[in-house]
């Protein structure tokens, strides 16, 4: 196989590896716009204006045949997607917060977790897709480690 039909192949392969970070972003949008509405916090609704333009973002990005624009949307998956969202608001934010307070206490969630920021869980559907972030984050993970590597090879 020659190199353009490779390159071409491994273009087509990478197109479908920004979809679990789309789908983090997508999700983290419904999660906050969700908790906006339920806990009468529009400020939440922050993450929304991000979150969206930011899918978009990526996804026009990876599906790039430039090899610095998928690099690029690399960079963007692993820090915006799996970090901030994975693994600090899915991880932190809602998974440790329902370890300590199914474990220690509303009292000890309060003052490690304190309001208004958080909110004691409460409510299944908010709580859950918090938790579900954390859970999607390692698969967007390697979705951008695949795009990486696959562009550093072009």
């Amino acid at each position: 196989m020659s190199a353009v039909s490779t390159a071409s192949t491994d273009w087509r392969a990478s197109s479908k590896s920004w979809i679990f970070a789309v789908a983090l972003l997508v999700l983290t949008s419904i999660h906050h716009a969700y908790g906006a509405l339920v806990y009468h916090s529009e400020w939440r609704l922050h993450v929304v204006f991000v979150a969206i333009p930011l899918a978009a973002v990526i996804i026009v990005m990876a599906r790039s045949r430039e090899r610095s624009w998928r690099i690029y949307a690399a960079l963007l998956m692993i820090i915006f997607a799996v970090m901030l969202i994975g693994v600090f608001e899915g991880g932190y934010n809602h998974l440790v917060k329902n370890i300590v307070y199914f474990t220690a206490g509303a009292d000890r969630t309060r003052a490690l977790f304190p309001p208004p920021l958080y909110e004691l869980p409460g409510d299944a559907f908010f709580e859950l897709t918090g938790i579900a972030q954390f859970l999607i984050a390692p698969f967007a993970a390697l979705g951008a480690v695949r795009l990486l590597r696959e562009a550093m090879l072009l």
